[in-house]
């Protein structure tokens, strides 16, 4: 038997990617061995281009991002039967016994795999990321009410933080060292109202670290903007020379008309670092966002939700003290003081949750349903 924890992310967004490679890294510290796998890998060549098409469509038009969450899907549909069977061979040959599954695209492929193993016990957490269902779980609840039977749920957010996913990059920056300047982006897909409001933003008095998704969108050179961008190039599904899938190759960008100069990112996500320097992030409340705030105690600005699992997420940060909705704070002025506050709770609040990974870790192999 494998003592290997084998973490299930997805690409449909990096909130379901980049907190499975954090979980990652910090089981490993604790000298407990992972595997890493992402839903898309499973996916044919057909299925991948229509991902890749959503994708576009959805940066451009948030109403159509919007109106995708109500389309009911059976992500059965889009498995190529030779890479799942591949990949549950695998797993039987290694002996795997161990699962986080950040996402409702998986939990059928865990079905198959304990049909595979019969008698024998799989031990999986089913971990939410969000305060309230994502569509994929969603879909998996209509078409499997009983979906968790045999699996272990696990939310970081219910009516109050009860987990959080360390992200690496040690205690928070004391907010009088850091630097006038506030991140503003829309998830990693691009999408909602974060562009629409860099003009008032820019009039406030704060600079602004903006994330692209195309060099186009660096088109408006100013001191007080900096242009950031994962390599556009990059997919959640490509491995490294190791084997191993990764954080997203992250650079600034000059102007559109010059390459970006990407840099392979180890530990977290290349943004992160811009977070624990900045006095706000601007940006829909996803649960990537909630990670990046939590850790580097940095404010959430709210705007627009991505669908009600992300309305959730906002009235959870709103009730917290840790956000506020980007019109509250644009009446008050764009107060830096109103900030300063939402900063001093999250900094109050971090000593007293635990760390979900540090939490497997302690527990993984002690007296419990899921020790073996």
């Amino acid at each position: 038997m494998s003592h290997t924890v084998v973490i299930l992310c997805s690409g449909f967004g990096l909130g379901f990617y980049i907190p499975g490679l954090l979980i990652s890294a910090t089981l490993r510290r604790a000298g407990i061995p992972t595997s890493v796998e992402v839903f898309e890998s499973l996916m044919s060549r057909e299925k991948l281009q229509m991902v890749e098409r959503n994708r576009q469509a959805y940066h451009q038009n948030f109403r159509v991002a919007l109106a995708s969450q109500k389309v009911p899907g059976d992500t059965r549909d889009s498995w190529d039967a030779v890479a799942m069977d591949a990949l549950l061979s695998a797993w039987q040959r290694q002996g795997c016994r161990h699962f986080m599954c950040l996402s409702g695209h998986w939990v059928h492929v865990l079905d198959q795999y304990r049909e595979r193993m019969g008698h024998e016990v799989i031990h999986a957490d089913l971990l939410y990321l969000d305060a309230e269902l994502t569509p994929s779980w969603k879909w998996l609840r209509q078409l499997k009410p009983d979906y968790a039977h045999g699996y272990r749920e696990v939310r970081l957010y219910d009516d109050s933080i009860r987990y959080c996913v360390n992200t690496n990059s040690g205690p928070p920056l004391p907010y009088e060292q850091r630097s006038r300047r506030l991140v503003v982006h829309g998830g990693g897909w691009g999408i909602g109202t974060f562009q629409e409001r860099i003009p008032s933003l820019e009039g406030s008095g704060y600079a602004l670290d903006i994330v692209c998704y195309a060099s186009t969108e660096a088109a408006v050179s100013s001191p007080t903007r900096r242009y950031l961008m994962d390599d556009p190039d990059w997919r959640t599904w490509h491995r490294d020379g190791k084997g191993e899938l990764t954080f997203p190759p992250f650079g600034e960008i000059a102007a559109p008309s010059q390459a970006g100069s990407f840099r392979t990112q180890s530990g977290c996500h290349g943004l992160h670092a811009f977070i624990r320097e900045a006095l706000g992030i601007v940006s829909k409340p996803g649960a990537g966002t909630l990670i990046d705030s939590f850790a580097a105690a940095t404010p959430l600005v709210l705007l627009e939700p991505f669908g009600p699992h992300e309305e959730r997420n906002s009235h959870v940060w709103q009730a917290a003290g840790f956000g506020v909705p980007f019109a509250q704070w644009a009446k008050s002025g764009y107060s830096m003081s109103m900030l300063e506050e939402l900063h001093k709770n999250l900094i109050a609040k971090r000593g007293a949750v635990k760390d979900y990974a540090e939490d497997y870790a302690r527990s993984m192999f002690a007296t419990s349903p899921r020790g073996t």
